[in-house]
């Protein structure tokens, strides 16, 4: 498969309207209500499921072009089948980056139980084999935090195409979510951009919103997906 090209005048995903167009919705503020009550209910993992749902749902109506494309929640039910597979992709990519954390973790052990083998008359190289092992752990701690940041730059790519094309194993088509985010590198990294503004704004929910901080959290939620859905819609054969 050949990486699908950038059209040389690809437009740029609106940020005015990226931010602004969950107004256009007459019922902006119920649907928001709902979903940050969903947000809350995701302390108890049961909403976590309906954002994802409702965000598939929302992403998919972005990349088709709607000029309204906040659904309804009315359908508890297709929200929750939907979000299924969004969920399951993420933890997919959590547990596999616990497993490495735990092997790592194995080698850091065997170390340090290798420090305790060493003789107790043999204080230098207790003291070289402990530094060695202090390096180790904040080498560790340097791949774990690097990890985290791969996983937060591409996750999203990955989210975009198991919504799009409705399928699970979507998920662990690693070259597909790579060419997309090729493909679309300059609107990619501006839907990241928007969505840690929406992100931070949303802290003060309360005040911007007047719907408060879990509805507020949700529509950052939204123009993440928003953004993302104008980059598909604008270099669909990117997807």
């Amino acid at each position: 498969m050949t990486t699908p090209a950038v059209p040389r005048d690809s437009p740029t995903v609106d940020f005015a309207r990226s931010f602004g167009f969950v107004t256009q919705d007459p019922d902006w503020v119920k649907k928001l209500l709902i979903g940050g009550v969903f947000v809350l209910l995701s302390m108890l993992i049961v909403g976590t499921f309906f954002v994802a749902g409702y965000w598939v749902r929302f992403l998919r109506r972005v990349a088709a072009g709607d000029p309204r494309p906040l659904p309804e929640w009315d359908d508890l039910g297709g929200i929750f089948s939907d979000g299924l597979k969004l969920v399951g992709t993420y933890f997919a990519y959590v547990l596999g980056m616990l497993a490495l954390m735990a092997a790592m973790a194995c080698v850091i052990g065997m170390i340090g139980f290798g420090i305790g083998g060493i003789p107790h008359g043999s204080d230098d190289a207790r003291s070289a084999a402990a530094a060695l092992g202090g390096l180790a752990l904040v080498g560790v701690y340097g791949v774990i935090g690097l990890l985290g940041l791969a996983l937060a730059i591409f996750l999203p790519a990955v989210f975009v195409r198991v919504a799009l094309k409705d399928r699970f194993e979507e998920a662990f088509a690693f070259r597909e979510a790579v060419r997309f985010i090729q493909a679309n590198l300059g609107n990619y990294a501006l839907s990241l951009v928007f969505y840690l503004v929406a992100n931070f704004a949303s802290q003060f929910g309360a005040i911007l919103c007047c719907v408060g901080v879990f509805p507020a959290i949700f529509w950052s939620y939204l123009v993440l997906g928003y953004a993302l859905g104008e980059t598909a819609r604008l270099n669909p054969g990117s997807v």
